[in-house]
């Protein structure tokens, strides 16, 4: 079989087992209306009279696009991982002579429909329960750098899951701190300029808040903190060094497996 039919296979065996025989996009958009609607609950509640419903809900959005994302490179990208060491799938991987990441090919396609889908799912509530969101295309350039910066920052955190899992068996820690908390406060959320001084030096400190700024910019939706051009300098070398500290790690974690054996997982 070549590569290309390899991709093609896992691609749709990943789209027929997990999204439409396990009722996965069904259930999926179902949970992700509800977890919506008490995110805007609060939202239609507490809206300063002075701030245009479609501003809250061009807000709404980009954090929901943000947070959707980091999900899918947990879930399907770092936990699949784990899916193939606890069902054994990954022994024959390595025996077969292929690449892990051929298989990383078919999932990530699967991958970024369902995410089309959830940010349409999320910007169609939106637009019922608030209004149309207030967003843009203001910068496609900056939004093209964006883009990509946050793909590699999501490729990265993927891998350091991914390493974790394969060197101990778990990333609860690693997964607790990094894909929990960082992203969330570190702008996920909220745009920076919206946070207190000691939190935005935290946030700049790492390399998730960089691809959030330059989303929002890029959107219309709120300025950067920094300087636009400094915000996409760093931001894009601190992506890459992440990649490569990332991929580095995995790398060794994976050299180790090879030596040692795969160790038995555990969802924590």
């Amino acid at each position: 079989m070549g590569r290309f039919e390899a991709v093609k296979q896992v691609f749709l065996a990943y789209l027929k087992a997990e999204l439409i025989r396990s009722h996965g996009l069904v259930i999926g958009i179902l949970s992700l209306s509800v977890w919506l609607s008490l995110f805007i609950a609060p939202l239609l509640l507490f809206r300063p009279p002075g701030v245009p419903p479609e501003r809250i809900s061009g807000l709404a959005l980009t954090a929901v696009m943000i947070f959707i994302a980091y999900s899918v490179a947990t879930w399907d990208w770092a936990w699949e991982l784990r899916w193939l060491m606890f069902h054994g799938v990954l022994e024959h991987v390595i025996v077969s002579g292929n690449s892990i990441f051929l298989l990383y090919a078919g999932v990530i396609p699967a991958s970024l429909l369902w995410y089309g889908i959830s940010v349409g799912t999320s910007a169609l509530l939106l637009t019922v329960f608030l209004g149309p969101p207030a967003i843009s295309v203001a910068d496609p350039v900056t939004l093209l750098i964006a883009v990509l910066t946050m793909v590699v920052v999501l490729l990265a955190y993927a891998m350091l899951l991914g390493a974790t899992t394969i060197g101990v068996g778990s990333a609860g820690p690693v997964l607790e701190l990094v894909g929990f908390i960082l992203p969330i406060a570190t702008g996920g959320l909220v745009p920076l300029s919206y946070m207190p001084k000691p939190l935005q030096t935290l946030a700049l400190a790492t390399p998730f808040s960089y691809p959030a700024e330059l989303i929002r910019y890029s959107l219309g939706v709120s300025n950067t903190v920094l300087p636009l051009w400094e915000t996409e300098v760093i931001g894009v070398a601190y992506s890459v060094t992440f990649l490569l500290a990332a991929y580095a790690l995995f790398k060794v974690q994976l050299k180790r497996l090879l030596k040692e054996g795969i160790r038995t997982v555990s969802m924590w």
